[in-house]
């Protein structure tokens, strides 16, 4: 047998800054395999000083000098080592992240990104880490050996674009007025876990168009440094790459109508689709028969893509799909999974789980595209009821209207609303005769014994009547 026992001389490079301590690790090593003949090696590992850090977004280099060796260990015939770099969160590597070094000793800079994204996300922060050299070593007989490195603090930014909180869209569509700036929709994700943004907007023909970021409008000035446009002017691509360097405006040329717009704020692209006059309402066949043309329906109530509307189920897994037309041969939009929606014509129904009176909902501005579907239960609620704020009092579903009611009493002067499911994820209130979600309380006259009827039968618009009864 041959003796072989290996300790590495390496050193962490970083900003650049050839670094190094010179304290003893010997006591985070693991000990050395020793056999009963033959040379043996001795070394020590030397680590950069903590707290190093390196912005890959300012780093050009396609390969990172993140280690090298100050000497070349004299491995025993045959053996073989692979060397590598673990980064984690906690120096107790439960969730590292291990990127070999290549033949220069350095790591791919888009390795060494990976590795802070698949740990923090993708926002281009210096992010704290652990990190640690190792080694494995396999001699010609197949032992193998693993030598780790002590633990030093390092901090790396993975490599992404700057995205900011919200976007606008400015042009003929607004006569390029910074007061009339049309905002692009986001979901509440983290805008790197999420960087979609979208707006439907109507427009005239041949219109010019640019994006201006969150930071302009702030700053009072929306054409200073970071506005964005396309690289050519008039550009007619219905997609194409944003820039920020001397922006050019992009054209719609079609006919006057709706468009939507979406952006990738991480791919710095943009998407143009054409809608023209758009569908108002989407059509729900299989709730009551799969005709869509006496389908019930759900309402674009403004012109933003976003639809809603009260269908009633009659039996449990009860299969449905939204159509854009009140026939087949249009767009018909069935279940991508996971609360999407797709076109895709071989896709299967969505379904509720039970039998009930359920608010649905589409948002077809959103990448991807998405529902929902939400069994309701109303009731009236506030300080003129009975129950206060406190308890709702319950109201009855009429199921050929749509119409919810209640005979009640109400306090003269105080406030009611209306809410679904004894909570206030789902309200109505403001406008009796135009009700929105999350809508001011409203007061009643006098006090007295009223009907109350809440009419979500009509998803074009949603109302109420309170009418006193006679004494």
């Amino acid at each position: 047998m041959k003796n072989l026992s290996l300790y590495i001389l390496m050193l962490f490079v970083t900003a650049g800054i050839l670094s190094a301590c010179d304290e003893d690790f010997n006591k985070d090593v693991v000990a050395p395999q020793s056999y009963e003949e033959g040379p043996t090696q001795d070394a020590n590992f030397v680590v950069a000083p903590t707290n190093a850090s390196i912005n890959l977004n300012e780093v050009t280099d396609d390969t990172i000098a993140l280690a090298t060796f100050t000497s070349t260990p004299n491995y025993v015939d045959g053996a073989t080592a692979r060397y590598a770099i673990q980064l984690s969160e906690t120096d107790k590597f439960t969730d590292k992240q291990e990127i070999t070094l290549n033949a220069s000793n350095g790591v791919a800079r888009e390795a060494l990104s990976q590795a802070v994204i698949t740990l923090y996300g993708r926002r281009p922060e210096l992010r704290d880490l652990k990190a640690r050299a190792v080694a494995y070593v396999t001699d010609v007989d197949g032992q193998a050996l693993y030598i780790a490195s002590n633990v030093m603090d390092l901090k790396v930014a993975p490599i992404a674009p700057v995205i900011e909180t919200a976007y606008y869209l400015v042009g003929d569509m607004n006569g390029w007025d910074a007061a009339q700036l049309v905002k692009f929709t986001h979901s509440d994700k983290d805008v790197y876990d999420d960087p979609y943004f979208t707006a439907v907007v109507k427009v005239p023909a041949g219109c010019y168009w640019k994006i201006i970021p969150q930071s302009n409008v702030d700053g009072g000035d929306i054409w200073a440094s970071g506005a964005l446009g396309t690289v050519v002017d008039g550009d007619t691509s219905l997609s194409g790459t944003l820039t920020t360097t001397d922006p050019k405006a992009g054209k719609i040329d079609t006919e006057a109508g709706y468009v939507k717009f979406t952006l990738n704020m991480l791919e710095y692209t943009y998407t143009i689709e054409y809608i023209g006059d758009m569908a108002l309402q989407l059509y729900v066949p299989g709730a009551q028969g799969w005709d869509p043309a006496t389908a019930p329906t759900i309402y674009c109530q403004n012109y933003d893509l976003k639809y809603d509307g009260y269908v009633n189920f009659t039996a449990a897994d009860q299969e449905y799909k939204f159509t854009s037309q009140p026939n087949w041969d249009a767009i018909s939009y069935g279940n991508g999974g996971d609360g999407t929606l797709t076109t895709d014509a071989t896709a299967g129904n969505m379904k509720v789980s039970e039998a009930g009176f359920y608010r649905l909902t589409a948002d077809l501005s959103s990448t991807p595209l998405t529902y929902t579907a939400t069994k309701t239960v109303w009731g009236v609620i506030g300080d003129a009821t009975e129950g206060g704020w406190d308890a709702s009092t319950p109201m009855t579903l009429n199921v050929a209207t749509g119409e919810w009611t209640v005979t009640t009493t109400l306090i003269g002067g105080k406030s009611f609303k209306f809410r679904a499911n004894d909570g206030w994820d789902i309200n109505l209130g403001g406008d009796a005769n135009n009700l929105t979600y999350g809508g001011d309380n409203m007061t009643a006259a006098e006090d007295g014994t009223y009907i109350i009827t809440l009419k979500l039968g009509s998803p074009a618009v949603y109302s109420c009547t309170v009418v006193k009864q006679p004494v």
